[in-house]
């Protein structure tokens, strides 16, 4: 991954006013971590799941020059993913593509791509290299974020705790 792109999207998506992250059929499990995680750091992102590319549309139609959208695609390519970056970059928002190659359909499409295999072995797609880059935004995302979110994971360890979200750990 090109640190220079890295960079410039990491800036892309704190910047935005809304995060849009699209990710459909084998790669909805990226968006939704992804998703997952920017929710906890960021005031507006919407994952963006369907396969159907009119649902794709309905779901990023506000998309404009104030947004990011973080968008992936591998072998074989989804077509209303790589329809729905065009769109977005045509509205002015910074398309982030996460994907095999800058040739891609989704490449072609992006401000910003961050280069990724996705070897298929046999019939499942291996997302270690594409989850990397996610782990890696993320993590790069929250030292930007650190300061604003110490209050907030404190608030959120209160709350946990008070209505027992999670088990308590029992040492063996």
């Amino acid at each position: 991954v090109s640190r220079q792109d890295f960079k410039a999207a990491v800036e892309a998506i704190l910047n935005a006013r809304r995060v849009y992250i699209l990710g459909v059929r084998s790669t909805a499990p990226l968006a939704n971590f992804l998703g997952y995680y920017l929710r906890q750091m960021l005031e507006s992102v919407q994952v963006v799941t369907t396969s159907g590319t009119s649902a794709v549309f309905e779901q990023i139609i506000g998309a404009d020059e104030r947004d990011a959208v973080i968008a992936f695609s591998f072998p074989r390519y989804s077509t209303s993913t790589a329809q729905g970056a065009q769109y977005c970059r045509g509205k002015g928002a910074k398309v982030i593509g996460i994907t095999d190659s800058i040739s891609s359909p989704l490449g072609r499409n992006c401000e910003h791509v961050l280069l990724a295999k996705s070897d298929m072995i046999s019939l499942v797609d291996s997302l270690t290299a594409p989850m990397s880059i996610v782990n890696a935004l993320i993590v790069a995302i929250a030292a930007r974020c650190e300061r604003s979110l110490e209050k907030k994971f404190a608030e959120l360890e209160r709350v946990w705790e008070k209505y027992n979200v999670y088990e308590k750990q029992v040492d063996l």
